[in-house]
């Protein structure tokens, strides 16, 4: 069968990546990389010596050639990016934030339905090995019934200049959550945030707090101004807790057999609880997410009938989003 051809915009930060792990994918070909930058170009012709770079983007819009564009672009850029891939019939792979809009965001999506091509927004995350363990734990009814989550999400840096730290970071620990728990419903959306370096332009902190429906609450704190990187992520349950820490070298994540009850009775009404047991640390898929991601595109892809999974996940992240900036 006939590889499907990429062709990535965007060769600084992000887009390096998706051209390796294209390429290490025996059912895609990156053939076009296209930046602004010369150095960037010369690094991933420099990469993948067999791709053509270029920095006209209609170069990749008129080639009969190339089935998908990846957009990995400011996001500023993506909805105008975004829709002359569609109007093309090209398939789209787009990184997040999916647009600076929710209006923009659903112009695309129903404009890929109706050009009959794939939309697909890059969320790695709920492809990783933790999160899809996460996933499985939950299933099983392990936790019992969820009741909090709490993220942190720090590091110095990436400051940008068109989005705030909660456009650029939340959307990691939202499509974690709407991956999660697909039926829960956000009921109620609070923000406070900051920007010390900018007297008040784009925050560069932020504390995120997403409710959902039957009481389970999301906290979520986000920074670019940390000395230190951290990505950390509680879920309790009524039965057990899972901490997943991102940086640990080997034991990213931890089942701990812990719970909290309240025992009430006529001599003491409020009692508290404690039970503490074992720590577990379970195996998890070693494979890249990015990898895996492409796994599932090109599933969604081949279908007889497309799926936008991720491209919805990415209009619910922007309704939350919108309402912060509200």
């Amino acid at each position: 069968m006939k590889k499907i051809t990429v062709g990535v915009v965007g060769l600084g930060y992000w887009g390096p990546n998706l051209v390796r792990n294209f390429t290490d994918h025996d059912k895609f070909s990156v053939t076009w990389g296209c930046d602004l930058i010369d150095s960037n170009l010369n690094r991933a012709k420099k990469m993948l010596p067999s791709i053509n770079v270029t920095k006209d983007f209609n170069e990749l819009l008129n080639d009969p050639q190339l089935d998908m564009i990846a957009i990995a672009t400011s996001p500023e850029t993506h909805a105008v990016l975004g829709r002359k891939v569609l109007e093309k019939h090209k398939h789209l792979w787009i990184e997040k934030p999916f647009t600076t809009s929710l209006k923009d965001a659903k112009a695309l999506y129903d404009l890929a339905k109706k050009n009959n091509v794939y939309l697909h927004v890059d969320f790695p995350f709920i492809f990783y090995g933790p999160i899809l363990k996460m996933q499985e734990l939950l299933q099983s009814k392990t936790l019992g019934e969820p009741s909090y989550y709490t993220s942190f999400r720090t590091n110095l840096g990436l400051i940008q200049k068109n989005v705030d730290v909660v456009w650029d970071l939340a959307p990691h620990d939202l499509s974690i959550l709407f991956h999660l728990f697909p039926e829960k419903k956000v009921v109620k959306v609070q923000t406070i945030g900051s920007s010390p370096i900018t007297n008040g332009e784009k925050n560069q902190i932020a504390n995120l707090v997403v409710e959902f429906e039957n009481h389970f609450t999301a906290y979520i704190h986000l920074s670019w101004l940390s000395p230190v990187k951290l990505r950390l992520i509680t879920l309790g349950g009524q039965k057990k807790m899972i901490l997943f820490d991102d940086i640990s070298p080997s034991e990213k994540i931890k089942i701990y057999d812990k719970s909290i009850q309240i025992e009430r009775n006529d001599v003491t009404p409020f009692k508290p609880v404690y039970r503490t047991g074992d720590v577990l640390v379970p195996t998890f898929s070693q494979k890249e997410a990015l990898l895996a991601e492409i796994d599932f595109l090109y599933q969604k892809m081949t279908a007889d009938k497309f799926e936008y999974y991720t491209a919805e996940i990415a209009i619910k992240i922007l309704q939350v989003l919108e309402q912060v900036n509200r």
